[in-house]
């Protein structure tokens, strides 16, 4: 009995040890959590329930020249009910009178709204949605509603602000405009102008301190407790939206057309280098078009014909040849190591001309006189190349420029071949847009500048000269008038473009892809400026593949593009309407084409609502100086500027 009394009391002494023992392990542990380590667990508890969370900003807009919208960011926000912080009783209080206001924002019911509310609070739901993409306008009605105007938490009231990317135009330059995305590693990339002038355009981060309420959702805390983002810049662009549309429908018309491949327009500014209309289309497995690649930028190809120019200024400059210098094409074919050179026309030209050569686009013309020139010095003729700058790349603000080749005799894969190809265009890479960089820099006499996307105002142009002068004025002056003679003289290569109000100055271009395959397809070009005495835009258009049964030559696919282009641009230029028509007023030829109308001194105002081409004419027989206002073709009104002048002012619409 003893015995067991003392076991009993041993088992008790042991178990109450290892009591005290716990006790004082769970109170150690009690202070070390409480005192020690406490302001570690309040940081995890308070970031459980507690975080900051970014607040992405306001992205910048980007404008046409003219101001119109290009991307603009728009604001708008879900409203959610958070029916556990409302009282009873202000819910009670107030649930009809915000139901009823919330109906007549948002054109539902009065009874859809009261359910949704009764919903939410009988279900205890903290974030119970009310509606989604809310205006700006709205929101500040809701702001001001019963109930949801004591705030966040005695009234409910959850905003969570959503930001949105709108484009106006849509598809129209969709690559050049672009788009611009962040990994999860905060890595920005896209394309276009989007992307590279995203740090202008992203704005800065803010912070909300938001607390965690259920189902993983997060609850801003206050106002208050908010660093504001901060708002990106906006851009201006040197795109002109009126310019853009005429642009990208010319060339989609084409394309369908003659169920082309991919092609690419460019419309450029002359003195300033500014892009004004930028279009990149390419054919889905259904046959639409739509802007798959910047083709302009990124793509380089074999120029053909649209080279011969950067040849013939290359040999006047170096005293090869002059315009009259004659060139015998040799029937049509030369022969270069088993390899031949044709002409388009079958038995070639005979002997012409370095201005015939140049003018129907005879391909053993303009080699012939490469490789009889600089056969024996061919370092000559790519030195001089890139004297011109034709090997460089443009440094385009817009990434994904491809770098442009031009052969070298210094280059390893050099050979026997390389001179005579380049001369017609073959060997040699360059994009849409580095060829009307130099067709432009011809243009604009002999001044390379760079093709800019971006102004610093609407006021102001970033133009950047990259070359002064590509060649000597007495060169230009040649060649200047080799272009025109392609357009606007008989047997030209792109006759078929030229117009009676103004002059066009280009170069047709028909170059051979996949030539060593059975499949041989082609590339149609059209490169040049208008008006070619007082150039304001040089444009080029380069088309990929067309249907071979339907056409494939540059004056055929490409040319009527551009001609499109230009006379559209032109109508919608007052500067340029008005300069040729003073020009032709003053003029001793004038045309006189259509019914001309019959007036004298007494009867002037029979002149309004009438063509002002029909009337030009008698004005002039009458001795009056013609000026005009507007861009239209009728007559909308007129004043006599000065009696004894007879000078005579008439306003176009």
């Amino acid at each position: 009995m003893e015995t067991n009394q003392k076991q009993f009391l041993y088992r008790l002494y042991l178990v109450a040890g290892v009591l005290v023992f716990l006790g004082l392990g769970i109170g150690y542990k009690i202070f070390h959590i409480q005192y020690v380590d406490g302001n570690d667990y309040r940081k995890i508890a308070k970031n459980n329930t507690l975080q900051n969370f970014t607040i992405s900003p306001e992205r910048g807009n980007i404008f046409s020249d003219d101001g119109s919208l290009l991307a603009a960011s728009t604001i708008s926000f879900d409203i959610y009910f958070d029916a556990v912080t409302v009282s009873d009783a202000n819910f009670s209080k107030y649930s009809k009178e915000l139901s009823k206001e919330l109906s007549k924002t948002f054109n539902k019911s009065e009874k859809t709204f009261l359910d949704r509310l009764i919903f939410a609070k009988n279900n205890n739901k903290r974030y119970h949605l009310i509606n989604r993409g809310v205006s700006i306008e709205n929101l500040n009605k809701i702001r001001q509603m019963p109930l949801f105007k004591m705030g966040g938490v005695r009234g409910g009231l959850i905003i969570e602000k959503k930001n949105s990317r709108d484009y106006p135009l849509n598809k129209i330059a969709e690559r050049t405009i672009g788009y611009e995305r962040i990994s999860q590693d905060d890595n920005f990339s896209g394309v276009g102008l989007e992307h590279a002038f995203g740090s202008k355009l992203r704005g800065k981060n803010g912070l909300q301190l938001m607390q965690k309420i259920s189902n993983g959702k997060w609850k801003p805390i206050s106002s208050s407790n908010k660093i504001e983002p901060i708002p990106g810049n906006d851009i201006i662009s040197t795109i002109n939206v009126g310019f853009q549309d005429i642009t990208h429908h010319s060339l989609l018309k084409q394309l369908e057309d003659f169920e082309a491949d991919h092609g690419t327009a460019v419309v450029m500014e002359t003195n300033t280098g500014e892009i004004k209309a930028i279009s990149n289309l390419g054919r889905t497995s259904e046959g639409k078009y739509y802007e798959k690649l910047n083709y302009a930028v990124g793509e380089h190809f074999e120029p053909g014909s649209t080279f011969k120019l950067m040849s013939v200024i290359a040999a006047f400059e170096d005293d090869k040849v002059e315009p009259n210098t004659i060139i015998d094409t040799e029937k049509g074919v030369l022969s270069f190591y088993g390899n031949k050179v044709r002409d388009s026309k079958p038995g070639g030209y005979g002997k012409i001309s370095v201005n015939d050569a140049f003018k129907f686009s005879s391909n053993t013309g303009i080699v012939k006189i490469i490789s009889e020139s600089y056969g024996n010095e061919p370092h000559k003729f790519s030195d001089r190349l890139f004297n011109m700058g034709l090997n460089n790349k443009l440094g385009l603000s817009i990434l994904g420029e491809s770098s442009p080749r031009i052969p070298h005799p210094n280059d390893k894969n050099w050979n026997g071949l390389s001179l005579p190809w380049m001369a017609y265009g073959y060997g040699v890479l360059l994009s849409p847009l580095q060829i009307l960089t130099f067709y432009n820099s011809v243009a604009n006499n002999g001044e390379m500048v760079k093709p800019v996307f971006i102004r610093q105002s609407r006021l102001e142009s970033n133009k950047v000269v990259l070359n002064p002068s590509i060649c000597s004025e007495d060169t230009l002056n040649k060649v200047k008038l080799m272009l025109e003679n392609v357009v606007n003289d008989k047997g030209g290569t792109a006759n078929n473009i030229q117009s009676n109000i103004y002059r066009i100055a280009g170069k047709t271009g028909t170059g051979q892809v996949d030539y060593n395959t059975d499949n041989m397809q082609y590339i149609s070009s059209f490169v040049g400026y208008f008006p070619a005495d007082k150039p304001k835009y040089s444009c080029i258009v380069v088309i990929h593949k067309p249907n071979k049964k339907k056409g494939y030559y540059g004056a055929t696919v490409a040319a009527p593009v551009f001609k499109k282009i230009a006379d559209k641009i032109y109508s919608l230029t007052p500067e340029l309407v008005n300069y040729n028509e003073t020009k032709k007023i003053n003029s001793p030829q004038i045309s006189n084409k259509g019914k001309t109308l019959s007036i004298d001194i007494d009867n002037l105002s029979l002149i309004i609502g009438k063509n002002y081409k029909n009337i030009l004419p008698a004005l002039e027989n009458l001795g009056f100086n013609v000026s005009f206002i507007g861009t239209g073709m009728v007559i909308k009104d007129f004043r006599i500027k000065n009696k004894s002048q007879k000078n005579i002012v008439i306003s176009l619409t």
